[in-house]
């Protein structure tokens, strides 16, 4: 079954690759150009896709499933659909052929900014653009005039933002408020971060936009290969987790040196770096059963302080903890499992890592998204992160944490409409990426802390097409191939960019098949053997194309524009579909 997915996937491919007027679906609003719907003397109308578009959303403005669109269609693959194509709406009668308008609204507040002129290079999309210079490409198309930003060409003069402007343009969308401005991404600082506690009456006035990074297992790895590989990728950011049991398993005794040598090998190659802290060692806790916090929270900031300390200006940010709204992360005779003790914990380490360096930011822990509350052995994450707000969350924190696992499910998609061959890991909001983004933000908004970036320190698709079958547990990454696994992640890096709320995102992961633990390998770029996956050189062409020579514009006047490579082929890819530049007027 596995297999005769990846080839149908593989056609599909191929096909578009020939096609010279594709447009990936994405789940921002319909502009206001109203769609073409042609009322059929059966029980059904005939819709015209357009850009702006995924299967999902036509189904919901029609009032049917997305299953019966797919099944009417003939559709393989409901990730993937084109603008132009015509769809057979079943059960759909003339009368209701204008579709009711989406729920969602996207109200945008533009912001003067600084600009500069940008030439357009043969290779170029309008989204390779905005990533270059820490912007959408809904405000390119805003700041260009442009009516469809599918259509650029070599040689195009555009405005960009400049470097050191202004923010770029606010985009809410509902269920958000629309007087909240959702910062959106903006440029590196060429300094060391200083930022204002949104908690403490202020807003975050610096720091980091949105980015590219990647987790990478170092410890007891060839650092240097591992690190060659992540610069090949492109990537700004590594996180690397840091459980204190390994670094301090005597009290008072801390390896520094296997530290110093991951720390040095990144700074040398010029990345940022975050260090997720977590993980009490025996000596410091009552419970000798699976992870939790320490008994005496003053061991723990003794061990933050020291890190921190050594690390300063070296070391970006630090989130402290993983995953506390699970038992098996926060295992504890002392403190239960819940919202208040994490915060406490969270609140004093934030002051021990200010002490150390001001300039370093401090994130809160990414919380499971398991759907689960039973108080004992998970706590549902949604309900734990406004706990946290109850209790301080706003005045401990620089950034929020977040792990929006898709599980299966691609992520543009909305629960709980399982896609075909998805059996399990469908009926909750907390097994979609798109819908724990959403619902963090509202929680955010909602406590008063609107201003605050979600940073994503975990996302991903696991497939055990290459490995060993997985358990029961794992059983979700049976349902993704190669080929979607590198779809989806492109798409996710995309959606980062189109949301406007968000900070860097570190992808899980780069190397997980070289340690210890199934559930590693399932989400590598680098796979067993440390073969690259398709996924990996997704990443990489996404985030470092490279221009192909063309020649220049020619004198016909006409513009062209060609489907993207395969690499550029994301199933509900772009805020605007993103072809590559090519010859035109």
């Amino acid at each position: 079954m596995r297999h005769n997915r990846f080839t149908v996937s593989l056609m599909v491919i191929l096909l578009l690759c020939l096609t010279t007027t594709s447009a990936w679906a994405t789940t921002t609003t319909p502009t206001a150009v109203p769609p073409t719907v042609t009322a059929t003397p059966a029980n059904e109308v005939i819709y015209t896709v357009r850009s702006g578009d995924t299967l999902f959303r036509i189904a919901t403005r029609f009032g049917v499933t997305v299953r019966q669109i797919a099944e009417a269609n003939g559709i393989t693959n409901p990730a993937l659909i084109v603008t132009g194509q015509q769809l057979r709406i079943p059960g759909v009668a003339a009368a209701t052929a204008t579709p009711v308008p989406p729920t969602a609204t996207i109200t945008v507040t533009p912001i003067p900014i600084a600009t500069t002129d940008y030439t357009v290079q043969v290779g170029d999309t309008l989204f390779k653009i905005a990533i270059r210079f820490r912007t959408t490409v809904r405000q390119l198309a805003q700041l260009n005039n442009l009516t469809n930003p599918n259509l650029i060409y070599v040689g195009q003069r555009l405005q960009v933002p400049a470097e050191g402007g202004a923010t770029p343009t606010a985009v809410s969308s509902t269920p958000l408020p629309t007087s909240t401005a959702l910062p959106t991404s903006s440029p590196q600082p060429t300094t060391a971060p200083s930022t204002t506690n949104a908690g403490q009456g202020g807003t975050t006035t610096a720091g980091y936009g949105f980015d590219f990074g990647i987790e990478a297992f170092l410890v007891d790895q060839d650092v240097t290969a591992l690190v060659g590989d992540i610069q090949t990728l492109g990537m700004r950011w590594v996180k690397q987790t840091i459980n204190w049991r390994d670094f301090e398993p005597i009290q008072g005794e801390i390896d520094f040196a296997t530290l110093d040598g991951i720390i040095d090998s990144l700074n040398g190659a010029n990345l940022k770096i975050l260090l997720t802290l977590t993980a009490a060692p025996d000596w410091a806790r009552s419970s000798a059963q699976e992870n939790g916090p320490p008994d005496d929270f003053a061991t723990f900031t003794t061990f933050v302080s020291a890190v921190t300390a050594r690390y300063a200006g070296r070391v970006q940010a630090y989130q402290i903890w993983n995953e506390p709204n699970l038992r098996r992360e926060w295992n504890s005779e002392v403190h239960d499992i819940s919202a208040a003790s994490y915060t406490e914990l969270l609140t004093v380490a934030y002051t021990a890592v200010k002490s150390a360096d001001s300039a370093a930011l401090v994130l809160s822990a990414g919380l499971a998204p398991t759907g689960y509350n039973d108080g004992v052995n998970a706590i549902d994450d949604r309900q734990f992160l406004r706990d946290m707000y109850a209790n301080g969350l706003a005045a401990a924190s620089d950034a929020i944490g977040a792990h929006p696992l898709g599980w299966a499910n691609p992520p543009d998609a909305e629960c709980c409409v399982p896609p075909p061959g998805v059996l399990t890991h469908f009926e909750n909001p907390s097994f979609y990426f798109r819908n724990t983004l959403s619902d963090y933000r509202q929680i955010m908004t909602d406590s008063g802390d609107g201003s605050t970036p979600i940073w994503v320190t975990k996302f991903g698709w696991g497939s055990s097409e290459d490995t060993d079958p997985p358990s029961e547990t794992y059983i979700f990454v049976s349902y993704t191939d190669l080929v979607e696994q590198a779809a989806y992640v492109p798409r996710a890096f995309q959606l980062g960019t189109e949301l406007g709320f968000i900070g860097p995102m570190f992808l899980d992961n780069l190397n997980g098949c070289d340690i210890d633990g199934a559930e590693n390998c399932y989400n590598s770029l680098l796979g067993p053997g440390d073969q690259p996956r398709p996924v990996f050189a997704a990443v990489r062409d996404l985030i470092t194309p490279t221009a192909e020579i063309a020649p220049q514009p020619g004198a016909s006047g006409d513009v062209t524009v060609e489907a993207p490579p395969a690499s550029d082929i994301q199933p509900g890819a772009g805020a605007e579909a993103t072809h590559e530049a090519t010859p035109g007027s």
